[in-house]
């Protein structure tokens, strides 16, 4: 009997999930609880598990490629009482690049008909060295592939790809390859009698003004997922200023988390999700926080705030700069921030991140004077529980932590 295992929905937002990484190869036996694969949500990294005991019989999806939630990524054939083979099948690349033409010329075998182009590829090489098509461009291109393999220039086996790539090396650098391929040009758009350097290559691209495609992160696409979400909720603004005080050794985020969090206790709809025709109320006060990092920007979330310490708040902020951040970090949360103060920015306004009832846009800290502007959802907070929010906050800011 077939069990499939599909794509798993790793988040609210999540549609897409990449497969990052197979943890067994067809015919691999594995048993119930086994992690069989790493799948990368909008959001994070997670392992994917069996349920049941049986047989790899069949990998769906290739690693790096990207898939529906809810779609088969793999077969297991429950109940197998054998392992066929842990050795993985060998697979030849699509041939998409322009690095990867099949050669003109295809030379006549003298005992058996010639294969067609395309099954030479598709087909396992027989000797496991080469493929046909790689023997046959290696001839003519006068290359040694046995020689390349043992000096581990070139892959076992070794594909087209391999050897029109290693003849390439005659005429182009290792960098000026890289942009080649970067900006999907054609290596035959140059007159091949010269070493080809970087500079060159960019001459051309400047030339003829070629774009260097760079394709979004799963973290872009989910930012901007839940900004076009955002763009459909009905919400007004309120325009603040808030007297606000430093605290030595404690950042600004740190603040302004501690008071949002303990005035919300006193505000039910802030810590409200709107679900149908009815409202989700939480007892907590979970902020979610904007953070940008090298690797993308997150909504992280502080949770329990009204039951933290001020030190304990700001241990968790200069957390979130470098950690490991899971699912469970950034989901949960009924309203958000966002801090662009560091940059000098005066006022703004920032989107509401996926559920919440609104967010925070706090700027730049002058002379105890904050510019704060709230986008509330007016199907949650109306105007005038967004006001009397807004104005008890006020008051919280002027008089500080105590």
């Amino acid at each position: 009997m077939d069990y499939k295992i599909v794509m798993p929905v790793l988040s609210d937002t999540m549609d897409k999930g990449k497969l990052v990484e197979w943890h067994v190869k067809e015919g691999q036996a594995v048993k119930k609880g086994d992690v069989i694969a790493e799948v990368e949500s909008d959001k994070a990294i997670m392992e994917v598990q069996t349920f049941k005991d049986g047989v790899v019989k069949k990998l769906l999806v290739k690693e790096g490629e990207e898939v529906p939630v809810k779609k088969p990524i793999a077969i297991i054939e429950v109940g197998a009482k054998t392992q066929i083979s842990n050795e993985p099948k060998p697979t030849e690349p699509k041939q998409t690049h322009p690095l990867q033409q099949e050669p003109k010329e295809i030379p006549k075998e003298p005992t058996t008909p010639p294969l067609p182009p395309v099954l030479e590829e598709i087909l396992p090489p027989p000797s496991g060295e080469a493929s046909p098509a790689a023997k046959k461009a290696a001839a003519r291109l006068g290359i040694d592939i046995e020689k390349l393999q043992k000096e581990g220039k070139l892959p076992k086996p070794a594909h087209i790809k391999d050897v029109q790539t290693e003849a390439l090396k005659r005429y182009f650098t290792p960098k000026a390859l890289k942009l080649l391929e970067d900006y999907s040009i054609d290596p035959h758009d140059f007159t091949l009698d010269h070493k080809i350097d970087t500079d060159e290559v960019m001459e051309y691209v400047k030339e003829h003004n070629i774009p260097k495609i760079v394709p979004l992160t799963s973290n872009q696409k989910a930012v901007a997922k839940t900004v076009e979400e955002a763009a459909k909720k009905p919400v007004y603004f309120i325009y603040e200023t808030f007297h606000m005080r430093k605290y030595e050794g404690i950042k600004l985020t740190s603040l302004i988390l501690k008071i949002m969090g303990d005035v919300m206790q006193r505000h039910p709809l802030t810590r409200a999700v709107l679900g149908g025709d009815s409202y989700k109320i939480y007892p907590h006060s979970n902020i979610s926080v904007a953070v940008a990092r090298e690797d993308g920007l997150f909504m992280a979330v502080c949770k329990n705030i009204e039951e933290k310490s001020l030190q304990e708040i700001d241990e968790w902020v200069r957390s979130i700069k470098s950690k490991q951040l899971t699912l469970e970090d950034l989901s949960g949360s009924t309203f958000g921030i966002s801090n662009l103060g560091m940059f000098g920015t005066r006022r703004f306004s920032a989107m509401i991140n996926k559920n919440d009832a609104g967010i925070a846009a706090f700027g730049t800290l002058k002379e105890s004077q904050v510019e704060v502007t709230f986008t509330l959802d007016h199907r949650v907070l109306n105007g005038v529980d967004g006001a009397k929010f807004v104005a008890d906050l006020k008051e919280a800011f002027s008089k500080g932590l105590i």
